[in-house]
């Protein structure tokens, strides 16, 4: 449907007109301000400043919650960027509060599925064969590219459904923050020290954080601020791995609205498992799990909220 004209039409309700102006500037305004505050949640995301004053994110989500709730109460595509931007970012606050309940850091049992499997701990064999910490090579940057690319492609994804796909954007959102909350329950219960962590923990043998050594050779300090924003609030958010769940839930979403994308994201979530291994930053349990979380979310979406958009 074309938007409707403001232009002034002689012998027309002129007041109308005027209050058909103001109605939509003021509409702009509003929107502005809504996506302000969405921006500022982002970017709180990507700085240390969230994690050292939680009480300001806290704060965004009460203000940004009070902007968006005319929206909220209309059905509408735009006020699904709400739900997006803010359980993305309560998600993560709450993340960082997993590791301080009273239950103890797990180390042991995602090393004992490791041996289960065939042939040698697989994040030590492929460190030990691929791997010098001396020498930065290209495998490495690689893999640590691999693995930060997940903090931009679930959110490429959402603009381009939002562009392109509107009708489809509430089950994206869904499928992603849910796919998140699902992991964020066994944060609380089952928190799980990484490979990396382990090691220096003296329960495997020696396991490097690549990430750490590769980040220190490319800008230490960039690594240093990046990695104190979303790694060091918990550091023992290791079970489930969210970065498979997400992008196995990519591929998930491709298969069924995107056959032509559902290979190209299928091979990219089995990088990432590669890459999340090979970086001592998971076991190949968590990502059995991430994936496990990802075909449940899919299910529920495709049970609740598909019937409910139709």
């Amino acid at each position: 449907m074309s938007a409707p004209s403001l232009r002034f039409q002689p012998g027309g309700d002129g007041a109308a007109e005027t209050g058909a102006v103001g109605s939509w500037r003021t509409s702009r305004w509003i929107f502005a301000v809504q996506i302000l505050f969405l921006l500022a949640i982002t970017a709180t995301v990507v700085t240390r400043y969230w994690s050292d004053h939680v009480w300001v994110g806290w704060a965004l989500v009460a203000v940004a919650t009070a902007a968006w709730a005319p929206q909220l109460a209309v059905e509408s595509t735009r006020r699904w960027w709400f739900v997006y931007v803010v359980g993305i970012f309560v998600y993560t606050i709450l993340r960082s509060y997993a590791d301080e309940t009273a239950i103890p850091t797990r180390f042991e049992y995602v090393i004992e599925f490791d041996r289960v499997l065939p042939g040698p701990q697989p994040g030590a064999w492929l460190q030990g064969r691929y791997f010098t910490p001396e020498q930065v090579g290209w495998l490495d940057l690689l893999m640590v590219g691999v693995h930060w690319s997940f903090f931009i492609a679930p959110h490429l994804a959402a603009v381009l459904v939002f562009l392109f796909a509107p009708r489809l954007f509430p089950r994206f959102v869904v499928l992603m923050v849910g796919t998140m909350w699902l992991g964020l329950l066994l944060f609380f219960l089952l928190p799980t020290a990484p490979p990396w962590f382990a090691a220096q923990a003296g329960y495997l043998p020696e396991v490097y954080r690549v990430m750490d050594v590769v980040g220190g050779e490319v800008s230490g300090e960039s690594y240093k601020e990046f990695y104190a924003s979303l790694g060091e609030p918990n550091s023992v958010a290791a079970m489930p791995s969210i970065h498979m769940a997400i992008t196995f839930a990519l591929f998930l979403w491709a298969r069924d609205h995107h056959p032509r994308w559902q290979w190209p994201l299928l091979g990219y979530s089995i990088i990432m498992g590669i890459a999340l291994v090979y970086l001592g930053e998971h076991y190949v349990a968590d990502e059995v799990v991430g994936v496990g979380l990802a075909l449940l979310a899919h299910t529920l979406v495709r049970r609740t909220v598909d019937r409910g958009l139709g």
